[in-house]
């Protein structure tokens, strides 16, 4: 035995040494559908959310939507459609784009 050299992972593997591998047995049996519900189980644990494809390309990164998000919730907190309506009854008029 040459000692825990041989035991110990290394930091990089050079891949075309590993070969090909062998396939997954239980691919097979899983189908389409138990991907999906494995994929839906570690999205969920992850706390992970699946944009439509309309909704993904409005946004270049995912900070962008963490952004987007995250403006939507200051706007819930302070009540925007509330103030709105609270402005409408004094006559109050926002301010117009220009």
């Amino acid at each position: 035995m040459k000692g825990k050299e041989q035991t110990a992972m290394r930091k990089e593997y050079d891949l075309a040494n590993l070969g090909a591998g062998r396939p997954n047995p239980y691919a097979k049996r899983l189908g389409a559908a138990g991907r999906e519900a494995i994929l839906e189980r570690y999205y969920a644990s992850e706390h992970l959310v699946r944009l439509d494809d309309e909704v993904a390309s409005a946004f270049p990164s995912p900070e962008a939507v963490n952004e987007a998000l995250r403006l939507v919730m200051r706007l819930r907190e302070i009540g925007v459609g509330n103030a709105k309506r609270v402005a409408a009854r004094r006559g109050v008029r926002g301010r117009r784009p220009t």
